[in-house]
């Protein structure tokens, strides 16, 4: 392995991929990007109708698609290279340097990682082949080293320089010919007593050569090891880089480049301003949007578009990663009658000993007059989760609850933790303590498997989760529904919803964008019926790039179930200027929509729901409870114990609950691993836990819109492991036929009548 770049080794027997786009349209070509241990694969595709084989819950179901692709081809292994960094690329043609010039180049610095095994490098076109070029970087002894080639060697210089975790420093370098002069200045940090200035002057042994073949490169360093022609950086700094300008030295000194990271923070791109054109790109989307080294209180309540400056930076990570850049298998057309849903190419082994359900979505194709109900695959969350790492002790993101965490090791729990190059979650946090705000659909998504079994929670979560929704939906209706996804919502708006009576959420949605919460609110408006059946859901703010749908952004704010922070000034997006955190505390509680909102969670087992007087006594409300026992509690089996469970959501009228919200019922005495979320606390903050809290619960709960519609919610994740309990043949089950049932046939009788 080489020091500062990702590598692994193929040590497992295992099958991993993922497809791209992984959202698709029938007619559309897919690729399929496969990594192997085994020398000889075979694949197909399938369709995905219910969820995995746990306890009491039904089996796998799955419809091969004889139409679609299938064959066979060989394996190899591939590595995803994580590290962010930029890249000027046409530095090598356009700035050639006269042999009586030098080259002067200043910036601002500020590193988060200072306990490295290797030098971690801030900017450098060095090539050590030719030996010309030259690197600026903080060696594992922190201090300043500076690699300039001369033509026939690489020279060394090495300037101690006590460099501060989290504070910035500028530095102005000089190489003229022989002469090497530099400084370095830390910066005032309030009243925090600042190290003295570093300073060299040295005299090479000849001229320097700073005309290299190489890229410019900041953040990173060209590696010269390069297997199979591939060429990767090495040695990326963990920190922030601002306002790099390099200079030419000589009689007639010119601006090369003028770099203002505050230009174009929502792309990919580094802007020169000199007037050179040397712009350049960003690789492996490091963090913009970022506090720089001119970032002020003045700055308090302005975001970076406001802002004349101060945002100025960007923050680089050697865990960064946007594409893993496979080199693609097969490629495939999706057929064109393909129904919408999920959908997976089935790879094995030839001998098949090893396996992988590569899954996608497909959305509808065309209107189906007879598919009146929608089911919304929950892709931002599959996105925020995809690949955490919270079952790491090691690190402050792991999952804590008050007894413990029992690790189920799984075969996928195990491939998670064994392929360290696909990237993070938005659970995460950076090696250097940052938190991470970006995921991204290009890598393989490994607890996004129809078979994935939570590591923790021991139960189907996420995806596996909702595909348990998926075999309900069969049952009941056939092919009368279809499938869609949190970006076809986003990307489309309430339009996409138009044809439908009811669309049903899934049973996490916990990350909408502004554009998904505005077409449930749209379709709502229209008089379509919500069933929002889960819990912790439309509760962090997310974007989707447009130009870049398989990136994700997510800014945590000082609020709500959270495994890290953002300080402030860096909880606006770059995608869009936009500011961070939780939509109720922007000002969008989910009550306001849905009649509930989170407020709890706990890994215990799951409680029961008490039916309420006011719903099991009126007339009005009894054909939710028609086939129920209103005298038993509801929902008491459940792959994960009772149907209240994991997280939970509450009516809660003051901040924003419909006043004609009726309680359909409602869990009670969840123990002491359940516990309120921070945002629910106000002094004084006592009586948090599930045995001495009251508002730790899950309520059911239905109200009328103003447009014949209805609102039906349930306030727990827990839901859907109930609902497939006993092969669907239970209460839980039986109320959500029950209301589906009746917001269908509600619109349907609204059309007869127009």
């Amino acid at each position: 392995m080489t020091k500062g770049r990702a590598s692994l080794s193929a040590t497992v027997d295992e099958i991993i991929g993922y497809v791209q786009p992984w959202i698709i349209s029938p007619g559309d070509t897919a690729e399929v990007k496969i990594s192997s241990t085994r020398p000889s694969l075979q694949y197909r595709l399938v369709r995905l109708l219910q969820g995995l084989k746990v306890h009491n819950a039904p089996p796998v179901k799955k419809e091969v698609i004889e139409e679609g692709p299938k064959g066979q081809c060989s394996g190899r292994f591939q590595t995803a290279f994580p590290g962010s960094f930029g890249e000027v690329a046409r530095w090598p043609q356009e700035m050639r340097l006269h042999p009586l010039e030098g080259i002067h180049v200043s910036l601002f610095f500020e590193p988060w990682k200072l306990d490295h095994e290797y030098i971690q490098t801030l900017v450098s076109n060095l090539d050590v082949k030719s030996a010309t070029g030259f690197s600026l970087s903080i060696d594992i002894e922190q201090k300043l080293l500076i690699l300039i080639g001369t033509g026939t060697r690489v020279e060394s210089l090495t300037v101690p320089f006590s460099p501060r975790c989290q504070r910035w420093c500028s530095l102005d370098l000089q190489i003229d010919r022989q002469r090497v002069d530099l400084t370095i200045k830390h910066l005032p940090y309030h009243l925090e007593p600042a190290p003295d200035p570093a300073e060299l002057r040295a005299t090479l042994s000849e001229a320097a050569n700073l005309n290299s073949p190489r890229t410019l490169l900041f953040a990173a360093e060209h590696d010269e090891i390069t297997p199979s022609g591939a060429v990767h950086p090495k040695h990326f700094f963990n920190g922030r880089l601002d306002s790099p300008c390099l200079r030419s030295l000589g009689s007639r000194p010119r601006d090369l480049a003028i770099y203002d990271f505050s230009i174009g923070i929502s792309t990919d791109e580094i802007i020169d301003t000199s007037g050179s054109g040397l712009n350049g790109r960003l690789v492996h989307a490091p963090t913009r949007a970022v506090r720089g080294h001119d970032y002020d209180h003045n700055l308090i309540g302005k975001s970076w578009e406001a802002a004349t400056y101060g945002y100025g930076a960007i923050h680089f990570h050697e865990d960064d990663l946007d594409d893993a850049d496979w080199e693609t298998d097969f490629s495939f057309a999706v057929p064109s009658g393909l129904r919408s849903g999920a959908y997976a190419i089935e790879v094995e082994d030839t001998e098949g000993s090893v396996s992988d359900s590569i899954v996608f979505f497909v959305r509808p194709s065309a209107l189906r007059s007879h598919a009146r109900t929608a089911f919304v695959f929950s892709t931002f969350t599959y996105l925020a989760y995809a690949n955490e790492h919270m079952y790491d002790d090691s690190k402050p993101t792991h999952i804590s609850f008050p007894e413990g965490v029992q690790l189920l090791k799984s075969v996928n729990y195990e491939r998670m933790v064994r392929r360290s190059d696909l990237g993070l979650s938005i659970y995460d946090i950076h090696s250097d303590g940052s938190g991470n705000v970006f995921s991204t659909s290009k890598r393989p998504i490994l607890n996004l498997r129809p078979d994935y079994v939570h590591w923790g929670f021991e139960r189907p979560r996420e995806f596996s989760a909702d595909l348990l929704m998926v075999g309900f939906l069969e049952e009941k209706l056939g092919d009368g529904y279809d499938i869609l996804t949190d970006h076809d919502l986003d990307l489309y708006g309430p339009s996409v919803l138009a044809s439908y009576d009811v669309v049903i959420s899934g049973s996490h949605p916990e990350y909408p964008s502004l554009r998904s919460l505005d077409a449930y609110e749209g379709f709502a408006k229209l008089g379509g019926s919500i069933m929002y059946l889960g819990g912790n859901g439309f509760y962090w703010r997310s974007l989707i790039d447009r130009k870049r749908p398989w990136r994700m952004e997510v800014r945590r704010a000082d609020v709500g179930a959270r495994t890290h922070e953002l300080p402030y000034g860096d909880r606006w997006h770059a995608l869009e200027c936009v500011q961070g955190g939780l939509w109720r505390s922007i000002g969008r509680s989910p009550n306001e929509l849905f009649g509930i909102g989170s407020c709890a969670s706990g890994k215990g087992p799951g409680r029961p729901f008490h039916p309420s007087t006011t719903s099991t006594t009126n007339p009005q409300f009894s054909w939710i409870w028609e086939g129920i026992d209103t005298k038993a509690m509801l929902g008491k089996a459940g792959l994960a114990g009772g149907a209240s469970g994991d997280e939970l959501d509450r009516v809660d009228y003051g901040i924003g609950s419909p006043l004609n919200t009726v309680l359909v019922a409602r869990s009670e005495r969840h123990d002491d691993h359940f516990m309120l979320f921070n945002e629910e606390l106000i002094f004084p903050m006592i009586g948090t836990l599930g045995s001495t809290s009251e508002m730790v619960r899950s309520d059911i709960v239905y109200y009328d819109t103003n447009r014949n519609g209805a609102v039906f919610s349930v306030g727990s994740i827990n839901w859907n492991n109930s609902l497939a309990w006993n092969n669907y043949s239970n209460d839980i089950a039986q109320m959500t036929k029950n209301v589906l049932r009746k917001v269908l046939s509600r619109a349907e009788e609204a059309r007869t009548r127009k």
